[in-house]
């Protein structure tokens, strides 16, 4: 073949060869050209791991996933306290504009070298993992919060002290909180994503040896726990709770001391005050006089065991009412019968301090926004914030209620009327957690609500329609 000949390309050899010029050519400057007109979006995209779509749906995705995490509380633990912040309430948010910025901003680079860098990390890659951080928007919010939880948790140690027969009150040891590392600790955690975080207390022990208190210096002024119950105003049962309420207000318990409801309130009695009202009475309601009292030993018996008092003796009602003002486990039932008369034999809610401070009862009844409804309040104060309890029951059984009909003369033969309605008996096992600082107590007790039988009051009278017997 001679130097100066040359060889011709094939047509159809031509033709494939200017098809792949033009695909290598013209795809990128297309899918770079509809990237940059929004025409096209890069795949796979995640977001702190949620996949976003489409641009269209990049708004709605990204208001879904924020909200989602605003509502998500952090869990703090410290020592034995629960804290569950928002990150709102933190000072923390997740910002939606910058998020939104750094999705559209894949594939649209100003070099096309970069923007279909994207496209094909996107689509044959193994995508884009973007970090969508909160950000602190309030640092005072997370200074605030902080300082909230170091008020719940702070208590200054207490020494220990001598009982009404000297027996001695172990002192109660200090709990402090390091406010600048639990504010370090809470952006670390917000920043990672975590959704519990654990903060060791300062414990401080007592002071060593036990002292005798002082009656001058005595201290009450810190709110240990208060407990709420509501009732109807303008009745003999609300009378005799305002009387009861009186009686306990006011009431001073020295470390170790017992309380007892019925000795502190008293008898029942129409002379010294207390009004007829509806009573329990063998799990069938009955007209008594001091119907109501039992509604202010079950509210300062809830205070009470939510303070970490013992209970020392403690009765349930015997009817687990419909409408009931406190939760199974917590009401309480006292009795101080007619023929009796010493505290030892009456049904009584008694309690002893196991602080090594004092206590006292405040009891008060007030109005409420409700029409004809007061409200009766107990409250616990003081020298210290109680110890951490936690409540809660299981059901063990329940026992079905039973029909008694009653034979009344005054109802037409053939009709009743429900003079009570049936309620089913229910057992309970009771559990008290109380944490202390150098642990925690468990305590379990057996409760039992007897089933209230459905009365029905059942017509004997002849009808008025009923043509009389004919003689003999």
């Amino acid at each position: 073949m001679s130097p100066n000949s040359s060889t011709a390309w094939p047509p159809r050899t031509l033709f494939f060869v200017l098809l792949a010029f033009t695909c290598c050519t013209m795809v990128p400057i297309g899918a770079w050209t509809g990237l940059q007109l929004g025409l096209l979006d890069v795949p796979g995209v995640r977001l702190a791991g949620t996949p976003v779509s489409g641009r269209y749906q990049l708004v709605p995705t990204l208001r879904r996933r924020a909200a989602l995490w605003r509502s998500r509380s952090l869990t703090i633990h410290v020592g034995y306290h629960v804290f569950r912040p928002l990150p709102l309430e933190l000072g923390w948010d997740l910002d939606e504009a910058a998020a939104q910025a750094a999705v559209l901003a894949l594939g649209h680079s100003p070099n096309p070298l970069l923007a279909l860098t994207d496209l094909w990390q996107g689509l044959f890659g193994p995508g884009h993992e973007l970090a969508w951080r909160p950000q602190q928007t309030d640092r005072e919010a997370l200074t605030a919060y902080v300082e909230y939880m170091r008020s719940q948790v702070e208590r200054p140690p207490v020494a220990g002290t001598y009982g009404p027969d000297d027996e001695p009150i172990a002192g109660m040891a200090g709990e402090a909180l390091n406010t600048t590392a639990t504010q370090r600790a809470l952006t670390q955690a917000l920043l990672q994503g975590a959704s519990e975080v654990s903060i060791t207390p300062l414990v401080t022990p007592p002071p060593p040896g036990y002292r005798r208190l002082d009656p001058q210096a005595l201290s009450t002024d810190i709110l240990m726990r208060t407990q709420e119950t509501s009732f109807k105003a303008g009745t003999g049962r609300a009378h005799n709770i305002d009387l009861a309420a009186q009686a306990i207000d006011g009431t001073v318990l020295l470390p170790g001391q017992r309380f007892s409801f019925n000795e502190v309130v008293g008898p029942r009695r129409r002379n010294r005050g207390f009004a007829p009202a509806g009573e329990l009475l063998n799990g069938e309601l009955v007209q008594g006089v001091g119907g109501g009292i039992c509604q202010v030993a079950g509210t300062l018996h809830a205070a009470a065991f939510f303070a970490g008092l013992i209970v020392e003796e403690y009765h349930a009602h015997s009817r687990l009412s419909r409408l009931a003002y406190l939760p199974p486990g917590l009401d309480a039932m006292v009795a101080w019968p007619d023929n009796v008369h010493e505290v030892a034999e009456t049904l009584d809610m008694r309690l002893r301090n196991p602080y090594p401070f004092p206590l006292q009862i405040r009891a008060t009844t007030a109005p409420t926004a409700t029409p004809r409804t007061h409200r009766l309040r107990v409250e616990l104060f003081g020298a210290a914030s109680p110890f951490h309890v936690e409540f809660d029951f299981d059901e063990l059984e329940r026992t079905p209620t039973r029909v008694v009909q009653r034979a009344d003369p005054t109802l037409a033969r053939g009709t009743t009327q429900i003079e009570q309605r049936g309620m089913d008996g229910l057992v309970i096992a009771r559990h008290r957690t109380v944490y202390t600082p150098y642990g925690r107590m468990q305590e379990t007790t057996r409760v039992s609500y007897p089933p209230v039988s459905r009365i029905l009051r059942v017509g004997t009278a002849p009808s008025p329609h009923t043509p009389p017997a004919l003689g003999r």
